[in-house]
């Protein structure tokens, strides 16, 4: 599976918290997928098997010219309580991995959390959504199958053109992108979703999801991801890759609410014959 979602688990009540530079608080926000796109138009007509031949390629050459990237990502942990009152607020940092593995038709992705130095909170990794980051390869060639996919129109996404695609895990299709784990097992998750695609390059600039249903079995009503891409460059090659900004999780679990926050910057990107230090990313 490509990725796994937030298990049923929360931080212990005594859980340290790390106080950094002011931030905008996490705000109980879950994108809808379903809900109508502001702004949104049927002109010009969308080329969807074009834009999706775009976005494959993107995805393809992601995994086919980096083994794996290393970042430092912040994380911004709140529960709440259903009435929204706040039960658990946690801040911390990591120095962050992502493993593509070995060239195969089956793809795989490992991701490894360090606790930066004067950030202890270990528990944070251990309930931190896995895969958010690299949500945008269920693009890849190999993955879209999985999927029924439309193009709802043409829209802007941070004032930049892109075509709007909506996704929905087939039914003729057992899941295989996606789970959610727990301690005992990983429970496959059907997902729904749209991504902004730029119309000239084929990349993702914004993706959403949401559940299909929830998962009774463990009492989950509804989760939801955002993540945000921009562009790195590597200086020595100068070649533009797109990489995760930001990605947020909100999980409902009826009398328990989650939100997890990511944040990734000094980004290192290692490719297969060199390892080179490219800048953070810019705002597309």
């Amino acid at each position: 599976m490509l990725a796994g979602l937030a298990a049923a688990t929360t931080l212990p009540a005594g859980s340290s918290q790390k106080k950094e530079k002011k931030s905008s608080p996490l705000q109980w926000d879950p994108p809808q997928v379903d809900a109508p796109v502001r702004g949104i138009s049927a002109t010009p007509p969308c080329p969807l098997p074009d834009v999706l031949k775009q976005a494959g390629e993107r995805a393809q050459e992601l995994i086919a010219n980096l083994r794996d990237f290393d970042a430092h990502e912040r994380i911004r942990y709140a529960q709440t309580d259903d009435l929204g009152m706040p039960e658990v607020s946690v801040d911390a940092k990591f120095d962050y991995l992502v493993d593509f593995g070995e060239k195969s038709e089956a793809l795989t992705v490992h991701e490894t959390r360090t606790p930066l130095a004067g950030s202890d909170n270990a528990h944070v990794s251990e309930i931190a959504d896995r895969g958010l980051p690299v949500l945008a390869l269920i693009f890849n060639p190999n993955l879209q199958s999985d999927f029924e996919m439309r193009c709802e129109g043409f829209a802007q996404w941070n004032n930049q053109p892109a075509w709007v695609v909506y996704f929905r895990q087939s039914t003729e299709k057992r899941p295989r992108t996606f789970g959610i784990r727990t301690e005992n097992q990983i429970l496959e998750v059907s997902l729904k979703g749209r991504a902004w695609i730029a119309p000239d390059s084929g990349q993702v600039m914004h993706l959403e999801t949401n559940l299909v249903k929830g998962i009774a079995t463990i009492g989950l009503q509804g989760n939801a991801v955002s993540v945000d891409y921009a562009p790195v460059k590597f200086r020595s090659r100068d070649v533009e890759i797109w990489l995760p900004q930001s990605a947020t999780a909100y999980s409902d679990y009826g009398k328990r609410r989650m939100i997890i926050g990511h944040t990734f910057s000094d980004f290192q990107l290692f490719s297969v014959q060199t390892e080179q230090v490219i800048e953070k990313p810019k705002t597309p």
